[in-house]
This record gives C-alpha cells, sequence and structure tokens, in this order.
C-alpha cells in the first residue's frame, strides 16, 4: 500500500495550524505540526509570509509540474479549512426520491432557489442524505466563490495547490466522531472572532451555527475595564474567572448564545428535520433533556479559568473542557509519531485548539466524507493533472523496464552466442555422420511414404458389398465420392433401393456398427411401383471414421503372425547404445600397418 499523505491548513484571525498526517498499511500516524501567529489578518501579504513560515517543517512545496511531483509514489495532498462564519447552510427537505447518481442533479436545481447568494458567485455542496420511500431530504452547504478563492490564493502564493476545501463544521464533527462522542454533545469552540457551535448526535452533525462572541470581544472588554492595552488584556484574560468582573459580562453574553444555540438545535427535532435514530424526514423528536447530553468546550477562548463549571451551573448541562489531539489517541488508532521535540512542544501548548485541522485531515482521510467547497474548474484541473502525473510515471516506469530489457537481451544475446559458438565446434566433429544418417532418413521416408495406405474407391466398394450380400432385399443404384483425397472430409452419396422399410433400416444399422462409416444421414424414403411390386427408395450420405484408413489397410494388406520365443528377450529402447563412428584419419593405411608389425 502506498503512503498517502494529508497536509490540513486552519487559517484563524491570528493563528494559522497545520497538522500533516501520513497513511499506510502500518495505521494512520500524525507526523508533523506547525502553529504561526501574524497581527493584521486584513493585510494578506503578511498572512502569505505566516503560511511560509507554517510550510517550512514539510520543506520546498511539490509543485504539480515538477519531475518530484511527478514521479512521486507517496500520495499527498493538501486540504483547507473554511471557517463556519463563511458558511451558509439549510436543510432541503421533501426533495424527490432518486438514486444516488441523480441527487446531485436534483440538488443543484433545488439549491438555485436556495441560495443566500447568486449562483454565478456561490460555491455549495450537500450532507446529511436521509431518504424514504417518498422523499429525500439534505443539508444544502454554501458559500461566496471569493471567499474559497481567497483561502487558495493565499497557499498559491507559496506554490501550494489545495485538493479539498472542508467547513470548519464538517472538520469538529469528524474529529468528535473518533473522540468517543457517544451522548448528543453540543461542541463550543471559542475562537479570537468567532465561536462554532454544533450539536453532534450518533456520531454526525445535526445543527451548526456560528456567532461573533470570541476571545477578542474579552480581551476588549477586560482592556475598557482595567483601561490597559489589548496584549496585556490577552494575557489578563487567562487569571480572572469567568464568574468575576469583567470576565462575568462577556460569560454571561456566552451563555445567552449557547441557551439560543440550544434551542435551535432542539427545535429542529420537534420539527422532524434532524431524527437521528429512524434517519426519516418529517416525523417528530423529542425535546433533549439536560442528563441526555452534554458541552464540549474548545479553543483558545475556553482557557477562561472555571469557564465549564460556570457553564454547567447556568445552563445545567454537564460541561468538559475537550482536547481534541488527547481524544483521538485516547479512542482510535492513530499514532502522534514525530522525531522533532519542537512538534511535541506545540502539540502539547496547542493540542485543545486543533479541532478543526485535525477534522479536515480525518475527513481527507475518510472516503466516506465528500464534504468540499473545492471549486469544480480547480478539481478537473486536478483531476487532469493527476492523469498526466499518472501517464509521466507509466512512461518513466516503462523506459526503465524497456531499458532493463534492452541491456538483459543484449547481454543474454552475448552469452547465446558464446554457447552456440561451442555447440557449433562439437557439432562439427559429428557433421559428416549426421550427413550419412540424413540421407539415410530420407530414403526411408520416402519408402514409408510409398508404402503408407491411400483409401481408393474400391475399398469403399468392397466395404459395402460386404454389407449388401442379399442384393434380393436391398441394392444400390448409385454411387459418388468426394474429397476422398483427405479422409477426414470425404463425403459418400449412394441410393439405395429396397424390398421394405426393414430391410433399409437393417442396411443403416450396419452402416452405423461398421466402424468405418460416420454420421449416417438417410434421406426421405420414396417409393415406386415396378411390375407390380411396391420398391423403396431413400439417398444415404455420410462420411469416413478416423479409424477407416487403418481398417481398409489391414484388410488389404493383413499382417502374418509371427511366433515369439518366451525365452528370448528383447532389447529396448533404454539399453541400446550406438557408438558415433570413429572420425576419419589422413594416415596412411600402409603406414599404419607398419607400426602394427
Amino acid at each position: 500500500m502506498a503512503k498517502k499523505q494529508v497536509v490540513a491548513i486552519d487559517i484563524g484571525t491570528h493563528t494559522a495550524k497545520m497538522v500533516q498526517f501520513e497513511q499506510s498499511s502500518a495505521g494512520v500516524r500524525l507526523i508533523n505540526a506547525n502553529f504561526v501567529t501574524y497581527q493584521n489578518p486584513d493585510d494578506r501579504y503578511q498572512v502569505a509570509q505566516a503560511l511560509e513560515r507554517l510550510w517550512e517543517p514539510l520543506g520546498k512545496p511539490s509543485t504539480q509540474g515538477n519531475l518530484r511531483a511527478l514521479f512521486n509514489r507517496n500520495k499527498s495532498e493538501v486540504v483547507v479549512a473554511l471557517p463556519r462564519s463563511l458558511v451558509s447552510t439549510k436543510r432541503l427537505a421533501n426533495l424527490p426520491a432518486a438514486a444516488d447518481d441523480q441527487l446531485a442533479s436534483i440538488v443543484e436545481i433545488a439549491a438555485e432557489a436556495e441560495l443566500p447568494f447568486r449562483v454565478e458567485e456561490a460555491i455549495f455542496t450537500y450532507h446529511d442524505v436521509r431518504q424514504t420511500s417518498d422523499a429525500t431530504s439534505v443539508e444544502l452547504i454554501s458559500t461566496r466563490r471569493s471567499s474559497v478563492t481567497d483561502h487558495l490564493d493565499l497557499l498559491e502564493q507559496n506554490g501550494v495547490v489545495a485538493s479539498g476545501v472542508t467547513p470548519s463544521m464538517i472538520a469538529i464533527a469528524e474529529v468528535a466522531a473518533n473522540s468517543g462522542c457517544t451522548k448528543p454533545t453540543f461542541i463550543v469552540d471559542i475562537g479570537a472572532m468567532h465561536t462554532d457551535f454544533c450539536f453532534i448526535q450518533n456520531g454526525r452533525l445535526r445543527f451548526s451555527r456560528s456567532f461573533r462572541l470570541a476571545g477578542n470581544n474579552l480581551s476588549e472588554q477586560i482592556s475598557s475595564a482595567l483601561n490597559i492595552d489589548i496584549d496585556a488584556a490577552a494575557a489578563e484574560k487567562r487569571h480572572i474567572s469567568a464568574d468575576e468582573e469583567p470576565t462575568s459580562g462577556w460569560t454571561a453574553q456566552l451563555i445567552s448564545e449557547l441557551q439560543r444555540s440550544i434551542a435551535a438545535a432542539n427545535l429542529q427535532r420537534e420539527t422532524g428535520d434532524n431524527d437521528p435514530e429512524n434517519n426519516t424526514v418529517g416525523s417528530e423528536s423529542p425535546t433533549l433533556s439536560p442528563t441526555e447530553s452534554e458541552i464540549w468546550l474548545s479553543g483558545g477562548g475556553a482557557r477562561v479559568p472555571d469557564l465549564a463549571s460556570v457553564l454547567e451551573a447556568e445552563l445545567n448541562i454537564p460541561t468538559m473542557l475537550w482536547n481534541p489531539l488527547q481524544a483521538i489517541q485516547q479512542y482510535t488508532d492513530i499514532k502522534i509519531e514525530t522525531n522533532q521535540p519542537e512538534v511535541s512542544t506545540l502539540l502539547d501548548e496547542y493540542g485543545d485548539t486543533i479541532a478543526v485541522p485535525l477534522g479536515v485531515a480525518l475527513s481527507a482521510l475518510n472516503p466516506a466524507v465528500e464534504v468540499s467547497l473545492l471549486p469544480k474548474e480547480t478539481a478537473e484541473t486536478l483531476t487532469q493533472t493527476a492523469r498526466q502525473r499518472q501517464l509521466f510515471a507509466t512512461a518513466g516506469l516503462g523506459i526503465l523496464i524497456i531499458g532493463g530489457a534492452l541491456f538483459g537481451g543484449y547481454t543474454l544475446q552475448r552469452t547465446q552466442k558464446h554457447r552456440a559458438e561451442l555447440v557449433d565446434q562439437r557439432l562439427a566433429n559429428y557433421a559428416q555422420p549426421m550427413a550419412a544418417a540424413q540421407t539415410q532418413l530420407g530414403r526411408e521416408l520416402a519408402l514409408t511414404e510409398m508404402l503408407a495406405h491411400n483409401i481408393s474407391p474400391l475399398d469403399i466398394l468392397h466395404a459395402l458389398s460386404e454389407m449388401f450380400r442379399d442384393r434380393t432385399q436391398v441394392a444400390w443404384t448409385n454411387f459418388n465420392i468426394t474429397n476422398l483425397n483427405v479422409p477426414e472430409t470425404a463425403r459418400i452419396t449412394f441410393n439405395l433401393e429396397g424390398s421394405s422399410h426393414e430391410a433399409i433400416n437393417t442396411l443403416i444399422g450396419a452402416l452405423d456398427r461398421s466402424g468405418v462409416f460416420t454420421n449416417i444421414r438417410p434421406g426421405e424414403t420414396t417409393t415406386i411401383t415396378q411390375d407390380r411390386k411396391e420398391i423403396f427408395q431413400v439417398q444415404v450420405r455420410c462420411n469416413l471414421s478416423p479409424s477407416a484408413v487403418k481398417t481398409f489397410a489391414e484388410k488389404r494388406y493383413p499382417m502374418p503372425e509371427i511366433p515369439v520365443d518366451e525365452n528370448q528377450s528383447v532389447a529396448t529402447d533404454d539399453e541400446i547404445n550406438i557408438e558415433p563412428p570413429a572420425p576419419k584419419t589422413d594416415e596412411p593405411e600402409n603406414e599404419k600397418n607398419e607400426d602394427d608389425r
């Protein structure tokens, strides 16, 4: 199994995060991570420079056109997160029931009337498909095209081409599904500018929203209340309890937004849009009781002291701090393996803030999650590039194979040539005896050909005469043979006249049992009257059997029986050993005789 590497990037308000996963036959590993900060998110040049530093642990990007990318066996892809605040969602209910290959077209038609943007300015997809025999329901996810291209352009400035754009709430739901999320859970990911609220049930995203109340708001309130600068306020908020002034005001606002979000999630359950048990459309579900659900807090804003306990007391729902990195290590086989101490330090420090990049990477590794807002034209370009890369890689492999085959063929040719020269040298000593043997063999083959038995029409007439001994009962009136020079395809046709049907049937039975004729095909029997006698006429077609030649030869040339002496042994082929003739020498005979004397 070739290794597949996924790099997930989350471009936040002031921090960009990156994690790298590797999937192989040994499993999934987190092998790299990095975090960079920047002051002004509106300065695109500053953000692009930060992303360049973010990519540094991975080395120089492999652009789609260079040789490294073309011949790299490890499949790698880059997936970027899109903030929930830039995404709009809407459930499309009561769509016609359709097969999977037809659903995309139906959603595309229905989305044109439901998109909050102009169609040409929007990119959309769908997920959470629920079907009955009569209707289909999906959740439509859409965003402005400019929001996606802004993120992609920041990466392309550093030579990085993204192959997927995953909404942050899809990423959070995916990492929650791998974190032991068994109860209905409200996940609250508090960032710098926005807070993402996701309702997860049975491992699936059922509701999500984003609201503009997060860590920066708390810093501003503390800065104003204590009359200190923003940087000092950002540091101070980590030491003020959630129920103490001036943090308590921000906590009250957060509680209000969470109450609205939980009510909205329950409202969807009551109207039947989110029935996770039956996966149906239009049935009602009861409101969740506090004991049935949990709240998980993550993100930098969740680090406010005592925030979890204050929320649990006010909302009457069990609330806990959630570290996604620790959770996936506990509930999955994913391993954190890096030989860089600085990466381990970063993961320990930011583990509770990387729910989104972790979920983006897991979504890319999970083929069941196909929610991407990548523009179609970009996806088509990537597909074409992947085909070209595969073609070049195949061509390169073919060249290597051909080169190896040519070199091996040349080496084999030299070896065979050397062996052939040795064989020629040995055969030269047997040239004259072989010539004499060939001459003798040619004579014997010619004699064998002359003695070979060829079927003649007389053989066939003789065989038929032996069957038609009683001419008073059956006689033939016409006889025709074609293609007799090839016995396997010879065709024999003759007409019979018989005194009765029984006589003709008896003759045809004799032909069938003879072992010489095969494929007996009698035609239609007719009758004529001659000398006041009824005569039966029939035409018969047949062919020669494979053993006909041997049978005719044995009858024409019967072999005499040779008595065999039981006490006389017969030499077998293994016992016959003929020495090759001694080579002739030019020594005169008289000199040889003198030596003998």
